[in-house]
């Protein structure tokens, strides 16, 4: 099969609307994500724990406006319940909720617990990611930025190693490169242009040549602490879908390449993890000027 590509992009993508529910969003995107991380520092570096969080807490407060600091986020007991780590932080649970509420550009009348809401992409994805960048932020001040980053990394690696399927979903590189052939009626995957290449020797190149993610943090300043909200989780993610799965990938549009070159590597088949000069990625499909 001959390369292929998928996905549509454009920037005004970033204004259309996505509909939610802040509570239920907010529980697998938000607070799943920061009880595992308190957890995690508690386990690996538990002395730097108590001056995360008051870091952390302290950039949530000053980044939210007066508005959102006087609303009364209630968070249902069953729900701070679900979030050993978090709940012993109320004012940390608390700030953080008001902090992404305010991403949400969500109307403080309204009850967030319940009501669905429509956002732009742009809002929607701040309203995850920022919370991540501001946690690595937070952490590279309360422990040397080396450690901090190798322990972000490894946080991130066991997170989403945590919410592996049981089962692979993909048994062959074939299968998986057969699942990103669009179906007719599948919606379109917005916000990633992807060129899909041709597997050989248990390797399968793939160009993604927009990314809606950067687009929505690009006036992020620190590139470093970018690329590990947005785009590490990758590797696990890639490998949750079968472990024999390794993916490398040596430019990304974050750190400010003109695409993300991805090889997944099936170590089965061929366990060099060797990764292709960019002339090959560049030659996979005609690029945009």
């Amino acid at each position: 099969m001959e390369v292929f590509q998928t996905g549509q992009y454009h920037i005004s993508d970033l204004d259309r609307m996505k509909e939610l529910q802040p509570l239920e969003f907010a529980k697998k995107t938000i607070l799943k994500r920061l009880n595992y991380l308190l957890g995690f520092i508690k386990k690996d570096k538990p002395d730097i724990l108590p001056g995360f969080v008051v870091k952390l807490n302290t950039k949530f407060i000053l980044l939210s406006k007066q508005i959102y600091k006087e609303a009364k986020v209630l968070i249902p007991e069953d729900v701070i319940e679900d979030f050993m780590h978090l709940k012993m932080y109320p004012d940390l649970l608390r700030n953080s909720m008001a902090y992404y509420l305010q991403l949400l550009n969500f109307d403080t009348t309204r009850n967030w617990t319940k009501d669905k809401i429509k956002v732009p992409n742009k809002n929607y994805i701040l309203s995850f990611l920022l919370h991540r960048y501001y946690s690595v932020q937070a952490l590279t001040e309360a422990l040397e930025r080396n450690q901090a980053v190798q322990l972000f990394k490894d946080y991130i690696t066991a997170y989403v190693k945590s919410i592996a399927p049981k089962k692979p979903n993909y048994e062959t590189l074939e299968e998986f490169r057969e699942a990103r052939i669009p179906k007719k009626g599948d919606p379109p995957n917005i916000g990633w242009v992807i060129a899909q290449g041709v597997i050989e020797d248990g390797k399968f190149p793939q160009r993604k040549d927009t990314c809606m993610w950067n687009d929505a943090i690009k006036e992020l300043p620190d590139t470093e602490l970018k690329y590990l909200a947005a785009c590490y989780g990758d590797f696990q993610s890639y490998n949750n879908n079968n472990e024999h799965f390794i993916l490398t990938m040596e430019h990304t549009i974050v750190a400010g390449d003109s695409y993300c070159s991805c090889i997944l590597h099936d170590t089965r088949i061929n366990d060099d993890l060797s990764h292709p000069p960019k002339e090959f990625f560049d030659q996979m499909w005609p690029l945009k000027d």
